[in-house]
């Protein structure tokens, strides 16, 4: 059996690639994607009490596991009945293999309105919302920029770039079975949990829900089920929470903040149309939210409070600037978090995908063409190392 290593071209352009089950990795990857304020969180247990409330807003889960064998035989002995696809879950079956990664990233984000995504991801869902679940599928999978994406999602493109060819390779009954992957979401939409699993025609409804905070309870009892078989099978498996991260957070915090500041400074002109003029610093606040956000914002219990603190001084002039004071500053100090962060999420990303593999090479054979390699090598068998965390 031979295989063929991937250039780095090849990387971008070729064949979809497996991709690490990291959640930092997959965080990486919802942002490439054009995904804002969501990251991926490991979830250890589905103890029947966990509300986890600590994890703040979930918009999906995605269980990743490792079976043996041929991944497209998942379902070989089940019986299928032909249903029609829901019009109002975003479904995309895999028509190729190792897709299954992003194909989950995106039937959870395509079926949150909570999750904030780029132009190009809503122009997309836009002109795929009446494709077939297959056709959706070979629309990603055809898409360059998704493939460009994911592709670049892999660490060490020598392990995870192998494309075995089809000639001259076993097909020994003693050969051991490989290694393949698989991803399955389970999303919130409507009321209803829906399974999302690309090897599988449609969706699959798995619970109602009517505490919208709290709707993975629907879906608990399935994914308990998966767990423990997977459990009694001795397979590898991971579940992953996808979550608001602490920048969108953030960034949701900047919006109430605008929200606040438009209210006030209207009540402000209304008492006196000049009290700008005894603000001595006054930044400009250039953003402006939509009718629609500020509707979601209003509603919010802790907004709703800070309102009733406003209203409560709405004739004390002082108090106002004071407020509005305050809510500038917040914008400030949060713009400037939220910048720095994202560009500590680029350098993440970097580390996390750069290849290191050609400088490690190089460095090995000028070892070797000096003649040092052997006598580091036989220096590490004779020492022992303590090693501090």
């Amino acid at each position: 059996m031979s295989s063929l290593i991937l250039s780095h071209e090849q990387r971008a352009h070729g064949p979809w690639v497996k991709l690490q089950s990291e959640p930092k990795l997959f965080t990486s990857l919802m942002y490439d994607l054009g995904v804002r304020g969501a990251q991926a969180t490991e979830v250890f247990v589905l103890d029947d009490t966990l509300d986890f409330d600590d994890l703040g807003e979930i918009y999906g889960f995605v269980f990743l596991f490792k079976m043996m064998g041929d991944i497209k035989n998942l379902y070989k002995e089940e019986e299928y009945t032909p249903v029609e696809n829901p019009s109002n879950v975003y479904f995309a079956n895999q028509v190729i293999d190792n897709a299954c990664a992003t194909l989950a990233m995106l039937n959870i984000a395509l079926n949150n309105p909570q999750m904030e995504i780029g132009d190009d991801l809503k122009e997309f869902k836009e002109f795929t919302k009446d494709f077939s679940p297959p056709m959706k599928g070979f629309a990603i999978t055809n898409h360059p920029a998704f493939r460009l994406i994911h592709n670049s999602m892999a660490r060490h493109p020598e392990e995870a770039l192998v494309v075995e060819e089809a000639i001259g390779k076993s097909s020994s009954a003693e050969e051991e079975p490989a290694e393949v992957y698989h991803y399955i979401a389970y999303v919130p939409v409507d009321g209803e949990v829906w399974q999302l699993d690309g090897l599988y025609p449609h969706p699959v409804s798995v619970g109602k829900y009517t505490n919208k905070r709290k709707w993975y309870d629907a879906a608990r009892e399935v994914m308990k089920t998966r767990t423990q078989g997977f459990y009694a099978e001795q397979v590898n498996f991971v579940l992953l929470a996808i979550t608001k991260d602490q920048l969108g957070i953030k960034k949701e915090r900047v919006k109430e903040c605008l929200y606040l500041n438009r209210i006030v400074e209207a009540r402000l002109d209304e008492l006196n149309s000049e009290w700008k003029a005894a603000v001595v610093d006054h930044p400009a606040i250039d953003e402006v939210l939509i009718k629609d956000e500020e509707e979601k914002i209003s509603e919010r219990d802790g907004v709703k409070k800070e309102i009733e603190d406003l209203n409560s001084n709405k004739d004390n002039i002082d108090k106002l600037v004071q407020l509005r004071t305050n809510w500038v500053d917040e914008i400030r100090v949060l713009r400037k978090t939220i910048e720095k962060e994202n560009r500590l999420k680029q350098i993440e990303k970097t580390r996390q995908t750069f290849d290191y593999g050609p400088f490690i090479r190089e460095y090995i054979s000028i070892l070797y063409e000096r003649g040092e390699l052997k006598e580091l090598l036989n220096n590490a068998e004779e020492e022992e190392y303590e090693i501090v965390f």
